[in-house]
């Protein structure tokens, strides 16, 4: 399955993998919501977090690859919102987070 990502106008359209379970007692992530872009290891790996220090889940290794130009010179962390929560049927968790990433604003 190749990765589902879309640039344009340098936005763009990525999902989480390796989501977190839902936190008992907090909300659940929602369209709309912000969420804020972390490297981790070296840079080698982007994990997403909400406003609230929730960890949502990191993007794909292709999809990391697919942020260099928004990475470079360092302007971390990415900020982006959440487009979409895809259900997964018979599995636990809120489903696939997918997300919008914004440049950083200049």
């Amino acid at each position: 399955m190749q990765p589902v990502s879309a640039v344009a106008d340098a936005e763009m359209l990525t999902y989480l993998t390796d989501a977190s379970l839902p936190v008992p007692g907090l909300s659940e992530p929602r369209v709309g919501d912000s969420v804020e872009l972390r490297l981790l290891r070296g840079g080698r790996e982007v994990e997403a977090w909400s406003t609230t220090g929730i960890r949502l889940g990191r993007l794909p290794p292709a999809e990391r690859e697919a942020l260099d130009g928004l990475l470079q010179g360092g302007a971390l962390p990415l900020q982006g919102r959440i487009s979409a929560v895809v259900p997964r049927p018979l599995l636990l968790g809120s489903g696939r987070i997918h997300i919008r990433v914004t440049p950083p604003a200049n």
